[in-house]
């Protein structure tokens, strides 16, 4: 075989390819001399093959930038390191506004009829540099609605804060004085007048049940314990116990699978079941109440699902039961503060996960709670 010949016929292979790519590519000899330059060159640069041939490369560089790559040109010699990002390449010529291009470069070297050369492959990195710029931006903006939410869910606190202890104090007073107009006028009050007094006094009674709850929904990411590896088994039974008086009083049966381990918080996981399970007791239908308490292994999470037999709930109205002071159900019907559920929602997304209802009128409810599974459950 002829050296001489094979050397040809690889430098010839060489430009085909060089030639018909879309990435600018230089070759240049230790002195920095252009060898040669591909035809994408000029789409990049601006500069034909024929101006940048026999030329210094850093002929063609900003003397502002000369530094820059003289210095990745050194890294690359002293540790290999091939890719660097070049700032930006002023495009003579073409842009007379003085407009910039960013360029990613590789670098690489090779012998030829025993003289080393050295190959710029670069492309134009404007897109990739505007996709970092907006997610940069975005950050930006994520960073400042994130700190927007937290001073949104502060303030919430503090008003819920003098709901809580500033309007309660009128509340106290309306209620006492009620309760005077009944001990020393009640018998004075004809069937209507002891009517209106009653629903003035379930009125104020309301009302503080209202700001209690406002006040525990504020405080669900602000007041909450550390997340901890929680048995949701011992969880249920301190719940059942609470509920010990209203079982007995509907004939309830509360069945229950062996529950897992999750990453939760005791105190909120506790309230989330308590308010499922009232509910369940509460919105029941001809028959005594039946709940069931599954679980379900999902990836990293455990859904728990909480079924009952009771009156259910319109399709129409899933998505509504979980917003604040939205109760289906009138007071005579049993309906409370209208934030129960609203709590499990934001209970559950302070675990990271989330609550769902499926149910149908006369068909019974169940929800699905998505809880993270403890790091120490396989």
């Amino acid at each position: 075989m002829n050296p001489e010949h094979d050397d040809e016929t690889a430098a010839k292979a060489f430009i085909a390819l060089a030639d018909s790519l879309s990435d600018g590519i230089i070759v240049l000899d230790t002195a920095s001399r252009i060898q040669y330059a591909n035809p994408a060159v000029e789409d990049i640069l601006g500069y034909s093959s024929e101006e940048l041939v026999g030329e210094s490369k850093l002929s063609i560089i900003p003397e502002r930038l000369r530094e820059a790559h003289l210095s990745g040109l050194n890294r690359y010699l002293e540790t290999g390191e091939r890719n660097i990002d070049w700032r930006y390449v002023e495009l003579p010529g073409q842009h007379e506004d003085g407009h910039e291009v960013p360029l990613g470069i590789s670098l690489n070297d090779f012998f030829f009829e025993g003289n080393r050369y050295f190959v710029g492959l670069f492309r134009d990195i404007s897109e990739r540099k505007e996709v970092e710029r907006a997610l940069r931006e975005r950050e930006r903006q994520l960073e400042e609605l994130v700190e927007k939410l937290e001073e949104s869910n502060e303030r919430l606190e503090q008003f819920a804060y003098a709901a809580s202890h500033d309007l309660q104090e009128p509340l106290r007073m309306v209620t006492s004085y009620l309760s005077l107009v009944e001990r020393r006028y009640g018998d004075e009050l004809d069937e209507d007048g002891e009517e209106f007094l009653e629903f003035a006094v379930d009125g104020a009674e309301r009302m503080r049940e209202m700001i209690d709850a406002l006040l525990e929904y504020s405080r669900v990411d602000t007041q909450g314990d550390p997340l901890e590896p929680t048995d949701l088994n011992e969880v249920l039974a301190d719940v059942r116990t609470d509920l010990t008086v209203k079982i007995e009083e509907t004939d309830a049966r509360i069945e229950s699978e062996e529950l897992p381990r999750v990453r939760g918080d005791d105190n909120q996981l506790r309230q989330l079941f308590q308010n499922l399970l009232d509910n369940a007791l509460t919105y029941t239908g001809e028959e005594p109440p039946r709940v069931e308490i599954t679980a379900e292994r999902d990836g990293e999470e455990w859904i728990l699902s909480v079924s009952d037999n009771g009156v259910g709930i319109d399709p129409e109205d899933t998505d509504r039961v979980f917003q604040v002071f939205q109760s289906l159900h009138t007071r005579e019907e049993g309906g409370g503060t209208g934030i129960g559920l609203a709590l499990c929602k934001r209970i559950a997304e302070r675990h990271g996960g989330d609550i769902r209802v499926d149910s149908e009128p006369g068909g019974g409810t169940t929800f699905s709670v998505s809880l993270p599974a403890a790091s120490d459950d396989g």
